[in-house]
């Protein structure tokens, strides 16, 4: 029952007390009939009990104090329960706030977690970003050093082919200019000695038609109209054993007989000296008779 309709149902309560006791007073039980034979048993005088008033009021004065009194323990366990319903719900705001707080702090958290994973993310973002950038730049740089090795050796190759290229235009060079003077001077040698041998092969071929000349003199037989020192030149052909083959007066003295008798006398050697050395040695010899 709330608190508001509390004292209309104690005044209630006490007046259908009130009522019940006296009814119970005005409706006693009338006495039992007695069976036949039996002695009458002495009835007692039913007395009707007048209900005291201060009785009643004392009674009604007792409800109402019981009923103050129940009312005091009511709004005191109300008050209890106000008290504990605003403990309970001051516990409740509080716990209320402390989840709402222990929410907002998660949240918080969440979020700081989200930013720091966001920046965790971005970091790791970065640094594989700056660790393929790295790689990227170690390997231009790997490429860019293979690259220059790869032409320094070029490079080198090309100067160490140059260099032996000059070297070996230097050596042919210097072996040209050795062998032009090698050759200047064998040139010189082989041309002294060729002037040396062809001055040698001169005397020996004067000698050599100086023997012919001899021998072709010592067959001569001399007509008795030639004079000292007339003369005819005289061509012969021989064979390499010295046997004479033809003779021909390419230039004669003037005097047939004197040019016949030169002629003669040269098929009357048939056998010409044979040459000091071979380089002197002609097939065909040509040479100056001269009458003494």
């Amino acid at each position: 029952m709330s608190g508001r309709f509390a004292p209309y149902g104690w005044s209630l309560l006490l007046h259908a007390l009130l009522v019940v006791l006296l009814s119970i007073s005005l409706h006693a039980p009338a006495p039992r009939p007695q069976p036949a034979g039996q002695p009458q048993a002495e009835v007692e005088p039913i007395q009707a009990k007048a209900v005291d008033e201060s009785v009643v009021q004392a009674e009604v004065e007792r409800l109402r104090t019981e009923a103050r009194r129940q009312q005091q323990q009511e709004d005191a366990r109300r008050k209890q329960l106000q008290d504990e319903a605003q403990r309970a719900k001051e516990t409740r705001q509080r716990e209320e706030q402390r989840a709402a707080e222990l929410k907002r702090r998660a949240a918080e958290e969440q979020k700081q977690r989200a930013v720091a994973e966001q920046e965790r993310k971005a970091k790791e973002a970065a640094e594989q970003k700056r660790l393929t950038e790295l790689k990227k730049a170690q390997a231009e740089a790997e490429q860019k050093r293979v690259a220059e090795e790869k032409r320094a050796a070029e490079l080198a190759a090309q100067r160490k082919q140059e260099e032996d290229a000059r070297k070996k235009a230097l050596a042919e060079q210097e072996l040209k200019a050795k062998m032009a003077e090698e050759d200047r001077r064998l040139s010189a040698e082989a041309q002294k000695q060729a002037q040396e041998r062809a001055r040698q092969n001169a005397t020996l071929t004067q000698r050599y038609i100086a023997d012919i000349r001899n021998k072709v003199e010592r067959n001569w037989l001399r007509p008795s109209n030639v004079r000292p020192g007339m003369t005819c030149t005289v061509l012969v052909q021989q064979l390499p054993t010295g046997d004479v083959v033809s003779v021909r007066i390419t230039r004669g003295s003037g005097d047939a007989v004197f040019d016949r008798s030169v002629e003669n006398a040269v098929y009357k050697t048939k056998s010409l000296p044979p040459a000091p050395v071979p380089e002197v040695w002609e097939r065909e010899i040509e040479f100056i008779f001269e009458a003494r």
